[in-house]
């Protein structure tokens, strides 16, 4: 159970991590990053000023904290932000600390969710496709990633932001000055929250402090999920990335999430 806990808790970080980071629901043009920095952000525009501006820079390095019922765990990658999302492409490498099972790695590539969870995987990938319905494990992940549908995303948003307001002067990250954000979301009101795994008990709202650039893009998410104090920070906006599938000979047939036991439930 501490396992699944723990692994629980990374997943749904990681897809906090992807939800912020959709692609905008029309079709973007192909102006510069940050020409609608002028805009003032509401609760009405936040959403899909935000988003444009990520769609638009395409690519982010990004870090992640998670302090889970006191384990530490430290996870560091890159996402490539597609106009939909099957072209959503993510890498990252996890620390998980003393929670005893070590590092992995995780690849969001075409549809299919790769992990690498060292040793009890024979330092091979497994692959889940999230296309097949017919894999249990696959239609599991496969709902987080559903949230990535970036017309969904923001809708979601601007159904469920019950408020936001500014906290605090604006801090330095990433060379720029980022101006934080309060915002509440009610949870009642995001119907793909639903969709994580068994185990995942969400609460009726949660507070994120979002740190926006001059450019409207995000430089820092803070927020509680699970009794779990996530710290997430985006850089490097616009340089180029690299995210491929593992080599053939990398990927194992077998399954290292169920014979863990940390396959979600059904």
């Amino acid at each position: 159970m501490k396992k699944r806990y723990q692994f629980v808790v990374v997943v749904a970080a990681v897809s906090l991590v992807l939800a912020g980071c959709g692609g905008k629901d029309n079709a973007a043009n192909d102006s510069a990053v940050g020409q609608n920095a002028a805009t003032k952000l509401t609760a009405v525009n936040f959403a899909t000023e935000v988003t444009s501006a990520q769609a638009k820079a395409k690519s982010s390095h990004v870090t992640m904290k998670i302090d889970a019922s006191g384990q530490k765990i430290n996870a560091v990658g890159d996402i490539l932000v597609g106009s939909k999302v099957a072209d959503t492409k993510v890498s990252m490498k996890v620390d998980l600390g003393s929670s005893g099972l070590g590092s992995l790695e995780l690849r969001l590539v075409d549809q299919a969710f790769y992990i690498n969870l060292g040793p009890l995987s024979q330092n091979k990938f497994a692959k889940i496709d999230l296309t097949d319905s017919g894999n249990p494990i696959g239609a599991q992940y496969s709902k987080i990633i559903d949230q990535l549908d970036p017309s969904k995303l923001i809708a979601q948003f601007k159904i469920a932001m019950s408020s936001m307001k500014q906290k605090g002067d604006p801090v330095e990250l990433d060379g720029v000055k980022a101006q934080p954000y309060e915002l509440t979301l009610d949870t009642t009101k995001v119907s793909e929250l639903s969709k994580l795994p068994a185990g995942a008990n969400v609460p009726k709202e949660i507070v994120y402090t979002m740190f926006i650039g001059p450019d409207n893009l995000p430089r820092g998410i803070s927020t509680e999920f699970e009794g779990s104090a996530v710290t997430m920070n985006y850089s490097k906006w616009g340089e180029a990335v690299d995210i491929t599938a593992p080599p053939t000979d990398q990927i194992t047939d077998k399954n290292p999430l169920d014979q863990q036991g940390l396959a979600p439930a059904a």
